[in-house]
């Protein structure tokens, strides 16, 4: 059954063999309305096994959804998680930061995801999350208690870029993350 939803008027199952890369590495469903149905289809794709790159952005997906490739058996290999403009919100974040599945990402984008000082304290704790290079929080609601979070931080010290503008952060939480120990290889921080 076609999902209704703007700019998609395929069913998952007909989005992925279209949309995955030659080489099975990269999938785009950015602006394909997914939604956690089509999410729990992607977790369960065999031909999904190599994939390193998803994009995610703009797919109505919730922590429910989220969790089906957080635990997923197919999905283990990511590099690269695309995930701007959805509602993980702090839960979707801890299920994220809990999960081995993403222990091989370097980049992980959540522009724009409702993510509250609960969400980074839980990336900021994620053991899983030790090789992150890139870390994308923009647009979201961590304040200062996330930062301090974020900047006491023993798991993130790879981190080479961090974006926490427009989170309320205020003059006390930015000088905590730019005089973060654990944030030292950081080279761009992008505060306000």
């Amino acid at each position: 059954m076609p999902n209704s939803m703007p700019f998609n008027d395929e069913p998952v199952e007909q989005l992925i063999p279209k949309l995955l890369s030659k080489d099975g590495k990269s999938l785009d469903l950015r602006l394909k309305y997914i939604g956690d149905k089509g999410l729990k289809i992607v977790a369960e794709t065999e031909a999904l096994r190599g994939l390193e790159v998803l994009n995610l952005e703009r797919n109505d997906i919730s922590p429910e959804g989220f969790r089906a490739l957080a635990e997923s058996k197919v999905i283990t290999r990511l590099v690269e998680l695309h995930l701007e403009r959805n509602g993980l919100g702090d839960e979707g974040t801890r299920i994220l930061a809990e999960s081995s599945n993403f222990s091989n990402l370097k980049y992980l984008n959540l522009w724009k995801n409702k993510v509250g000082p609960e969400g980074a304290g839980a990336l900021a704790q994620s053991l899983y999350l030790a090789q992150l290079v890139t870390l994308d929080l923009a647009q979201n609601n961590i304040g200062d208690a996330g930062a301090k979070a974020l900047s006491e931080s023993l798991t993130l010290s790879d981190l080479k870029y961090l974006d926490v503008f427009g989170n309320g952060i205020g003059p006390e939480g930015q000088a905590l993350l730019k005089n973060a120990e654990g944030l030292v290889k950081v080279q761009d921080m992008i505060l306000t």
